[in-house]
C-alpha cells in the first residue's frame, strides 16, 4: 500500500496544478510589470510548509473550475514562504527576504492573501482559508474595478443582498 501511495503522490501533485500561479524569481517589480502588460492583477499568497489551510486552498478553492478560469484570465499569483530566506525584490526595487516581506505585511498566519492594483498599491489583504465562492467574489471585486468605488466588505454585502 505504501508503494502505491508513493507512486500516486506525483499524480496528486500534478492534479493540483494552479494555472494562475506565476513562475517567479521573486522579483515582484518584474512580476507586476508583466501582469500590467497582460492586463492582469498580481497577488501574493503567503504560505508555509505544513499549513493545512494552504493545502486546502490548493486542493479545493484553486481547483474549482470557475476559480481556475476566472483567475487564469485576470490574475497572477506569487507564493511567498513566511519563514523563507530567499531574496525578494519589492516593487520599489528594495531587496528583502521572504520572511521580511511577510513581516512588512503583518502576516501572522497562513494562508494570507495580498492583492495589488497595477501600480503595486494594496487593494485587499485577507487572511485564512477562503472557499471558492468567496474567492471568486474577491476576484470579481478586483478585476471588475469595484475596489475603486467601495470596500470589499461593502461589495460583499451588496452582492449577498442581491441573491
Amino acid at each position: 500500500m505504501a508503494v502505491f501511495l508513493i507512486l500516486l503522490f506525483p499524480i496528486i501533485l500534478l492534479s493540483q496544478e494552479v494555472p494562475f500561479k506565476k513562475l517567479s524569481f521573486l522579483n515582484l517589480k518584474e512580476d507586476l510589470e508583466e501582469a500590467r502588460r497582460e492586463g492582469k492583477y498580481l497577488f501574493i499568497m503567503f504560505e508555509q510548509e505544513g499549513c493545512p489551510f494552504c493545502d486546502k486552498m490548493r486542493r479545493v478553492t484553486f481547483q474549482h473550475p470557475k476559480v481556475k478560469e476566472f483567475f487564469t484570465k485576470h490574475f497572477y499569483m506569487v507564493e511567498i514562504d513566511i519563514k523563507g530566506s530567499n531574496p525578494v525584490v519589492y516593487f520599489d526595487g528594495r531587496e528583502m527576504t521572504e520572511k521580511e516581506l511577510a513581516h512588512k505585511f503583518r502576516v501572522r498566519a497562513t494562508p494570507h492573501f495580498v492583492f495589488f492594483d497595477q501600480n503595486g498599491k494594496v487593494i485587499l489583504s485577507i487572511p485564512g482559508y477562503i472557499p471558492p465562492e468567496e474567492f471568486l467574489l474577491i476576484g470579481k471585486f478586483i478585476a471588475e474595478g469595484h475596489y475603486k468605488k467601495m470596500s470589499f466588505y461593502r461589495f460583499k454585502r451588496m452582492y449577498k443582498d442581491k441573491k
